[in-house]
């Protein structure tokens, strides 16, 4: 069998960059959280207009299905998903009978502006 110069490594090496990049490139890292893939979840600003808003619809409509009285306290996480509308899934600090909680929140807000809590989960 044949060895390869020096040269001829560093050639075979930079033929292997391309193909390596794309390996390893968060674009192409399947089940991994990018921003820049369509589709994919973002960071949001929790001072956001709409963000405080969905928070609120939020809010009201976990009282609204449980008759619980709940108050937000802070907006502690956001991430935005664009699909059909936006999804936007918020980590709640919440009063709850005299409590602090840690709530999950998604609501979708769809194109027409109408919203929908998809998801409510207490830490």
């Amino acid at each position: 069998m044949r060895s390869l110069t020096r040269g001829a490594w560093a050639a075979l090496a930079l033929a292997f960059v391309p193909a390596l990049y794309f390996m390893v490139s968060p674009a192409h890292a399947g089940g991994l959280p990018v921003s820049n893939l369509a589709g994919g979840w973002s960071a949001a600003v929790s001072r956001d207009a709409v963000v405080v808003k969905a928070a609120h619809f939020a809010l009201v409509e976990q009282i609204r299905q449980t008759r619980n009285p709940l108050k937000l306290l802070a907006i502690k996480h956001v991430r935005q998903q664009v699909v059909a509308g936006t999804h936007y899934s918020m980590n709640l600090l919440v009063q709850s009978e005299g409590q602090r909680r840690l709530v999950i929140a998604v609501v979708w807000m769809r194109l027409d502006g109408s919203m929908e809590l998809t998801r409510w989960h207490w830490v």
